[in-house]
């Protein structure tokens, strides 16, 4: 039996081309992974649900090269494969000219020290 998830849950749009993505923890530790979002029986990586609302991923190797049914696992394609909004990987921001400010100036009349009048 092919499971594939909820439609519309956990939907969000890629910001470079505007395609469906789904955000998945993995599949290296702390790692936050873009998955299109719809299952592809061409994917290189399982989804599942990790019971909280959030997806976790691995990726398919030799030892498992299917989703488990019993895990309620679907295969997946990682987004920035497949993204088509130029360059997909994170790039530096360009560098910002220093902006104009005043310098600090010091007060005209300095506060006097502690137990001096």
């Amino acid at each position: 039996m092919a499971t594939t998830p909820h439609p519309t849950r956990g939907v969000t749009t890629c910001n470079r081309c505007g395609a469906s993505i789904r955000w998945a923890s993995g599949p290296d530790r702390g790692q936050r992974t873009p998955l299109n979002a719809l299952p592809s029986p061409a994917g290189n990586l399982a989804a599942r649900s990790n019971g909280l609302g959030g997806l976790v991923v691995r990726r398919l190797d030799v030892e498992e090269p299917e989703p488990v049914d019993a895990l309620l696992e679907w295969k997946a394609i990682a987004h920035w494969s497949s993204c088509t909004g130029g360059n997909s990987q994170q790039q530096a921001p360009a560098p910002q000219a220093p902006r104009a400010r005043p310098g600090r100036r010091r007060p005209a009349v300095q506060p006097p020290l502690w137990g001096q009048r």
